[in-house]
């Protein structure tokens, strides 16, 4: 219990510490909305609350890093490691607690990425409805097209977020076929229906601009002055409804439903690729041309195996079949995006599925790393600092650039999720069994070079 009480300070401090960093960025957003768009505070902080969730995931990971690098620097610091060792008392004894709190903190954080955490991205998502609709102007940024509204994009110069006035306003309403009316006013307020289905622009001191559509309007071009101008956009809020309160998002998920789309795109999958089989044999291609489509099916690894062996004759069989005419061409084309677009979707499904198991897991190997460094750097608090920020760098790029390598299929989900820890878990298992004196079985094989290399001498 005594080396766990020692973990409690540093841990607080590195999860408040790298909190603030991550949410630093978001803050001056959060006072903007109180400050110049008259969102009200409880609401503001609400949003800050349910925005957390990520963070609090990465936060977390780093924070047990953070304690156990001081926690045994202080350790070492004050020669209570070396008393420990002179009374007997195995280094590895002393790792356990940690260890074992490492893991069931990795198994709340798991708890929380599935559970939590998904419904906390729904509420923030259905949160920033309710204030766009007390607070219309709060989605609209100065000198940017917004293209929310269906049918129209809207150009503004400056907004004033506490009475809803827009300044400078550009407007072009969309039409079929025909080309794009612009209405241009200097000023306009955005409001919405009591239901909340439809936005209401009211526009004041202002000109439409408009070429009819059809034979009659040729060569014509009307142009309108108005004092006041009412537009009505149907369907805006109900939109913003159903497309936040009734769907959710990849991370608003929990694993299970996200197992089972991964299932059902793997279904739709495997459909695309029977249907499309059937296409080509009914355009005459013969089976050894549908060669090219069978490895689709293959596992991960099968696939890379066949990516170093037979990626260019694949590749050379779909071209074949696409030069042999017009209709082919198009036929793999078609098969291509649409195998492209349903393997990136489930590839993005499995990224979300791995994300949630893996950053729990980084708690128990930052604990196999960090306890063996910090008995070395000891307490010296830049020293300290520089390794945190360093490993957790390394956690922090290998995986926002594996979900990216993931997402392009370069990659297999579980390796690009899992990348990182595999890579700390096995240098932090190497120092840790180098401290414990624990030898392993490279560990056996260096120093058997080492006196081969001595006997030559």
């Amino acid at each position: 219990m005594y080396i766990l009480r020692q973990h409690l300070v540093p841990f607080v401090l590195g999860f408040g510490v790298v909190t603030f960093i991550f949410e630093m960025d978001v803050l001056f957003d959060y006072l903007d909305l109180i400050i110049n768009r008259g969102v009200p505070a409880l609401a503001v902080l609400q949003l800050f609350g349910l925005s957390l969730g990520f963070v609090v995931a990465l936060s977390v990971p780093c924070a047990v890093l953070v304690a156990t690098l001081m926690t045994f620097g202080r350790l070492s610091q004050d020669n209570e490691i070396t008393a420990l060792r002179a009374s007997g008392v195995h280094i590895f004894r002393v790792l356990l607690p940690p260890a074992f709190a490492a893991g069931l903190l990795a198994v709340g954080l798991t708890l929380f990425n599935n559970y939590v955490y998904p419904d906390a991205n729904h509420a923030f998502a259905s949160l920033l409805v309710d204030i766009g609709r007390m607070r219309p102007t709060v989605k609209l940024q100065e000198g940017v097209f917004i293209t929310d509204f269906p049918g129209y994009n809207l150009l503004v110069q400056s907004v004033n977020g506490l009475t809803n006035e827009m300044r400078g306003v550009t407007i072009y309403q969309l039409h079929a076929g025909g080309p794009p009316t612009t209405i241009l006013a200097k000023k306009g307020y955005l409001t919405y229906t009591p239901d909340g289905h439809t936005a209401v622009l009211e526009l004041e001191d202002g000109e439409i601009h408009e070429i009819p559509s059809g034979e009659t309007g040729v060569n014509r071009y009307h142009r309108l002055q108005f004092r006041k101008h009412t537009i009505n956009m149907k369907g805006a809020g109900g939109m913003l409804e159903r497309t936040v309160r009734s769907a959710r998002g990849d991370r608003e998920k929990s694993a299970a439903s996200l197992v089972e789309e991964r299932r059902q795109v793997l279904e739709q999958y495997g459909q695309s690729l029977d249907r499309y089989r059937r296409q080509f044999l009914a355009e005459g291609a013969s089976e050894a041309d549908l060669a090219a489509l069978a490895p689709e099916r293959e596992s991960w690894g099968t696939r890379w195996r066949m990516m170093w062996t037979g990626l260019l004759q694949r590749r050379s069989a779909l071209e074949t079949l696409a030069a042999r005419s017009q209709r082919f061409e198009m036929s793999v084309n078609l098969w291509s995006l649409e195998r492209r677009a349903l393997q990136r979707r489930a590839a993005g499904l499995s990224v979300e599925i791995h994300k949630k198991f893996a950053l729990p897991v980084a708690c128990v190997v930052f604990v196999l790393i960090g306890a063996p460094i910090g008995m070395r750097v000891k307490r010296a608090g830049p020293a300290v600092a520089f390794v945190s920020i360093g490993f957790f760098l390394f956690y922090y790029v290998c995986l926002i650039g594996g979900e990216e390598l993931a997402n392009r299929l370069i990659l297999p989900a579980w390796l690009a999720m899992w990348l990182a820890n595999l890579v700390l878990g096995t240098l932090g298992l190497d120092l840790t069994a180098r401290a414990c004196d624990i030898p392993l079985p490279w560990h056996r094989w260096s120093r058997r070079q080492d006196a081969v290399a001595e006997g030559t001498r």
